[in-house]
């Protein structure tokens, strides 16, 4: 399980460094990635351009992806998967899940404030 929590990072990375530019060049692949390009211009305007906000609602999602901890393990079939990801963590997943979330919203009213400050 860590594996996969360290490793993906890395694999989003070499797409987005090596892949994507490679499959941007094939002409018939060209209009799939100018579309997606706007896509993601659209939803880089909608964060207001700050990586801030886009921290903030990373650390959102993972907060509440921690408080379904348990309905997830039991979608998947395994009930002892909060007890590995505790053990991984060394902490209670549901407080870090509160944490996280807490952290989020500290981050978002910060750049938020930054953002009316600029405004005036």
């Amino acid at each position: 399980m860590i594996w996969a929590i360290l490793i993906l990072p890395g694999l989003v990375v070499a797409y987005a460094l090596f892949v994507r530019p490679m499959l941007h060049a094939i002409p018939a692949l060209k209009s799939f990635y100018d579309e997606a390009d706007g896509f993601w211009a659209k939803v880089w305007a909608l964060c207001g351009r700050s990586v801030t906000v886009v921290w903030g609602l990373a650390l959102q999602g993972i907060g509440q992806l921690l408080q379904w901890i348990d309905p997830i393990a039991s979608a998947l079939g395994d009930p002892d998967l909060r007890a590995q990801i505790t053990e991984t963590l060394g902490a209670n997943p549901k407080i870090l899940g509160y944490v996280l979330m807490f952290i989020s919203v500290v981050t978002l009213a910060a750049r938020f404030r930054g953002i009316a400050r600029d405004a005036e």
